[in-house]
C-alpha cells in the first residue's frame, strides 16, 4: 500500500497533466515496485495480459532520453528488451521486457552459495558486460550491484537498470553527471575522470567480494581462497590503469580460479593425458608428474636445455588463466621490466609496490617488492624470478630465513624461495640459471600457481 500511496503522489504531483499519448491506452498499472529521487517503477500489463517492467522519470531531475536509447538494438539473453517509450514535457516513461526471478541480492542471502556458484554468476556477469563493453559504442552500465543482477527460473543471469548507464566516448575528461551506488562505484565515478569499462569492471569486484565475504569492504580478518582475493584486489584498484583492462580478462582469471568447474575439470583431464601425468604430494595434495618430469637421461645430459613441450604448455596456462600474451616470444630473454610487468598485470600488485627502490642493502620491506635496485633492462636470473614467483604468493616464505645455516653471499631471500622451489618442483623444465627466457619464466610462474592452489585447495 506504500508504494501504491507513493505512485498516486507522484502522479498527482504533475497537476493531472496528461500522460504521455499511447501510454495509458497500451498498458494498465498493476504493482508498484519502487519510487525513489524522481523515478518510480512499476509492473504494466498490456491488452494481451504481457507482463512488462515500466519506468516513469520526472524530466525536472532526469535527462533520461539518450539512456533510454541505450537499450535500443540490443539483443543478449542477459539483457531485458526495449519496447516502448513516452514522453511529454513531464514524464518520460520506458516500459521493458520483464524478468522472471530473484534479485541476487536475496538470492544470495537464501541460498548457501558455493564458491563455484559465486564464480560461474560472475562469469555469466562478465559476458554481459563484454557485450555492452564491446559495442561500437561502448555502453557502461554505473551500476553493477546484487540488486541489479536477477537470477532467473533456470539459474541464468540478467542485468538490470540502466539508469545511469553512459555511452563512452574517447577523449571526455569527466562524466557529466555523478551517481551510482557508494559502496559499488569506483572513485572516478565521483568526477576524478570519466567512467570506462573499468568502472563496471570495479564494481563486479566489489560485487564478488561481498557474494564471498557478506561485506563489500575489505577485512583482512576473513581469508578468502587466493586467487579470487587477488582477483579482487585488481578488480577494485583505486587507479583504473591499475584493474583488469577488459571484463574478458576478469572472466579468463574467474575460471582458472575456479579449477572445480567441469571447464577445468575437462581441462585438467585433457592435460593430464597430453603429458601422461601422474602423482606426488604437496601437504597432502596430489600433483601432476609435469612437476618432476626430467629431460635429462644417463645418456644425454646437456648443460642448459629447454623443454619446449613445458614450456609451451606453462605459455598456454598463463594465457588461458591472464588473458596474455607476454609470454609468446618463448625465446626472448626476461628482464627485470618483465617481471615487475607480470606482478603488475597478472598478480595485481600495486606499481609503486613493485616499483619501489631499495638504495641500501638488499632487506626485505613493505615498501618495495623486489629487495633488489634494479633497473627494468636488466636480464633475469632464474633465482630471482624464482623468488619473485614464491613471494607473491606467499611473503612469509621469503622473509623467515631461520632454514638457513651459513651465509654464502647470495641475498638470503632467494636462497630460501630456491630451496622451497626445489622441494615442490617449482623449478622443473627451467634450466638456465642466468638470462632466463620468457617461456622459462612462464614456467616458473605456471609451476608457482599450480603448487600454490594445489595448497589452497586443502587450507594449508
Amino acid at each position: 500500500m506504500l508504494y501504491e500511496e507513493l505512485f498516486r503522489e507522484l502522479m498527482d504531483s504533475y497537476d493531472h497533466a496528461e500522460y504521455p499519448p499511447g501510454f495509458p491506452e497500451k498498458y494498465c498499472i498493476t504493482e508498484c515496485l519502487s519510487e525513489g529521487y524522481g523515478i518510480i517503477t512499476f509492473v504494466v500489463r498490456d491488452r494481451t495480459g504481457q507482463d512488462y517492467i515500466a519506468k516513469c522519470y520526472d524530466r525536472s531531475l532526469w535527462t533520461i532520453t539518450d539512456n533510454s536509447r541505450l537499450l535500443d538494438g540490443l539483443d543478449h539473453p542477459g539483457l531485458p528488451k526495449q519496447t516502448a517509450s513516452f514522453i511529454n514535457e513531464n514524464v518520460f516513461i520506458t516500459v521493458r521486457e520483464y524478468i522472471e526471478g530473484v534479485p541476487l541480492s536475496r538470492y544470495a542471502q537464501e541460498k548457501d552459495l558455493s564458491r563455484e556458484e559465486i564464480v560461474k554468476i560472475c562469469m555469466d556477469l562478465c559476458d554481459i558486460l563484454a557485450y555492452l563493453h564491446h559495442r561500437e559504442e561502448p555502453i557502461i552500465h554505473r551500476d553493477i550491484k546484487p540488486q541489479n543482477i536477477i537470477i532467473r527460473p533456470d539459474g541464468g543471469v540478467s542485468l538490470i537498470d540502466f539508469d545511469i548507464a553512459r555511452v563512452y566516448r574517447s577523449g571526455n575528461d569527466t562524466d557529466t553527471v555523478f551517481f551510482g551506488t557508494p559502496a559499488y562505484a569506483p572513485p572516478e565515478q565521483y568526477g576524478f575522470s570519466q567512467t570506462d569499462a573499468r568502472a563496471d569492471i570495479y564494481a563486479l569486484g566489489i560485487m564478488l567480494r561481498w557474494l564471498l565475504t557478506g561485506s563489500t569492504k575489505e577485512n583482512k580478518n576473513i581469508r578468502i581462497y587466493r586467487p579470487l582475493a587477488k582477483i579482487i584486489r585488481k578488480c577494485t584498484a583505486f587507479a583504473p590503469k591499475e584493474r583488469f583492462a577488459d571484463v574478458l580478462q576478469v572472466r579468463s582469471a574467474l575460471l582458472a580460479a575456479n579449477p572445480k568447474s567441469q571447464g577445468l575439470r575437462l581441462a585438467g583431464v585433457i592435460l593430464c593425458a597430453v603429458l601422461g601425468a601422474g602423482a606426488l604430494t604437496y601437504g597432502g595434495v596430489g600433483l601432476y608428474r609435469y612437476l618432476t618430469y626430467s629431460p635429462f637421461t644417463e645418456d644425454a645430459v646437456p648443460a642448459f636445455t629447454s623443454d619446449a613441450e613445458r614450456i609451451s604448455d606453462a605459455v598456454a596456462y598463463m594465457k588461458d588463466k591472464y588473458g596474455t600474451s607476454m609470454f609468446d616470444e618463448t625465446e626472448a630473454i626476461a628482464t627485470v621490466g618483465d617481471l615487475r610487468a607480470a606482478m603488475i598485470d597478472l598478480y595485481g600488485l600495486d606499481r609503486d609496490y613493485v616499483y619501489g627502490i631499495n638504495e641500501d642493502m638488499p632487506q626485505e620491506n613493505d615498501a618495495y617488492f623486489l629487495p633488489w635496485g634494479w633497473e627494468d633492462g636488466q636480464t633475469l636470473d632464474r633465482d630471482v624470478a624464482v623468488y619473485a614467483a614464491v613471494k607473491v604468493h606467499d611473503p612469509s616464505i621469503v622473509a623467515d630465513w631461520s632454514s638457513l645455516k651459513d651465509d654464502n653471499g647470495f641475498y638470503p631471500g632467494a636462497r630460501v624461495a630456491v630451496a622451497f622451489a626445489e622441494e615442490y618442483g617449482i623449478m622443473t623444465g627451467a634450466n638456465h640459471p642466468g638470462d632466463i627466457p620468457m617461456g622459462e619464466l612462464a614456467v616458473i610462474l605456471a609451476n608457482a600457481d599450480r603448487v600454490f592452489e594445489a595448497a589452497d585447495e586443502t587450507g594449508r
